[in-house]
């Protein structure tokens, strides 16, 4: 989970620094190009077991996994790093809530005051959005690129063990690509520099490696074991933020910022203990 948090910010980073040059579907079709490659290299030693991707549950991931790139492509070219990665912090309390109201954990008051207080943390984080430099629709984005996060986790978490991660990481990484080429259908593509190049390789590459060690770290294990490492994911966000835009939150984004950790970590702890 660590890796796969490193490889995420990296990912966001080469995504939005190619992000405000180019429509969403060519960065997505671009990348999903790149990483393509790079799973399909990565997968090719369980190819024998690759018709294992047409479990139902898979072609749910992969949706799951192109709304997730979308909303993300969206919520960066919109919003700064910072911000949308500790929007999609929220995440793990979206799959507590979820996973309560499914009944595959029993209904607790502390983890919902938990939930409560978590998205009172989101409010805050997204009112600095007074900044005439951040569109309201970029933290609507984050918001969205979170909940189909939640999503994709839980569906992991139900998938089959028989079928390799490597086949899960490929087969979302080649339905992100086409997902890209049928929105590139609606966008004016651009020419591509090396710059862009570079960066939508870097991207996928991160991207492809991010992925599986997400898939491995998600699968045969109890989910409130690893959540706790997905917050790694915003100190990354906020150096990175801070070095290469020099964006710093401001005084109540960083209350919001705290809550959304501290409501995590408790709704993990109580989750462990039971």
């Amino acid at each position: 989970m660590l890796v796969a948090m490193g490889c995420y910010v990296l990912n966001d980073v080469f995504v939005k620094l190619s992000a405000q040059q180019l429509p969403p579907g060519q960065v997505l079709a671009v990348r999903g190009f790149f990483a393509s490659l790079f799973a399909v290299a990565l997968a090719w030693g369980a190819r024998t077991r690759w018709r294992t991707a047409l479990c139902p549950l898979v072609g749910a991931r992969c949706g799951l996994e192109i709304t997730t790139a979308l909303t993300s492509v969206l919520a960066l070219s919109l919003a700064p790093l910072a911000t949308v990665s500790t929007l999609m912090m929220t995440a793990p309390l979206m799959i507590a809530v979820t996973a309560m109201a499914l009944h595959w954990e029993p209904w607790k008051s502390s983890r919902l005051v938990a939930a409560a207080v978590g998205f009172v943390g989101v409010l805050l984080v997204i009112q600095p959005s007074a900044r005439a430099d951040v569109a309201g629709s970029g933290h609507a984005c984050a918001v969205l690129c979170a909940a189909s996060l939640a999503a994709r986790d839980l569906v992991t978490r139900r998938i089959p063990g028989a079928i390799p991660s490597v086949v899960i990481t490929a087969a979302a990484t080649l339905a992100v690509c086409l997902a890209g080429v049928f929105l590139g259908l609606t966008e004016h593509w651009k020419a591509l520099g090396r710059h862009e190049i570079t960066a939508l390789a870097a991207a996928a590459s991160c991207a492809t490696l991010g992925s599986y060690a997400l898939v491995a770290a998600c699968r045969d294990v109890d989910l409130s074991v690893v959540t706790p490492f997905r917050y790694s994911f915003i100190v990354w966000a906020l150096l990175l933020g801070y070095v290469i835009w020099a964006d710093v939150p401001a005084p109540s984004a960083a209350l919001g910022l705290i809550l959304i950790i501290a409501a995590g970590a408790f709704t993990i702890r109580s989750t462990r203990r039971s």
